[in-house]
């Protein structure tokens, strides 16, 4: 399961933010800022993935470290 992530604000929040998220769930993408156009601030765009040992919505193969 993929969701696609637009992240905005203070470029120091959105790096706090990227820790948080890189908590829980895989994320891709270049990690590259963009001014926002017409407010303050920057922008960022990421793909995050539920790492496939916690995402039930797909079959996957028992883990054979348990």
């Amino acid at each position: 399961m993929n969701v696609q992530l637009r992240l905005s604000g203070d470029p120091e929040q959105i790096e706090v933010m990227v820790k948080v998220l890189a908590v829980v769930f895989q994320l891709d993408g270049s990690g590259q800022l963009f001014t926002n156009r017409g407010s303050p601030g920057v922008r960022c765009y990421l793909t995050a993935r539920i790492p496939h040992r916690y995402d039930r919505s797909e079959q996957t193969e028992p883990d054979p470290d348990r």
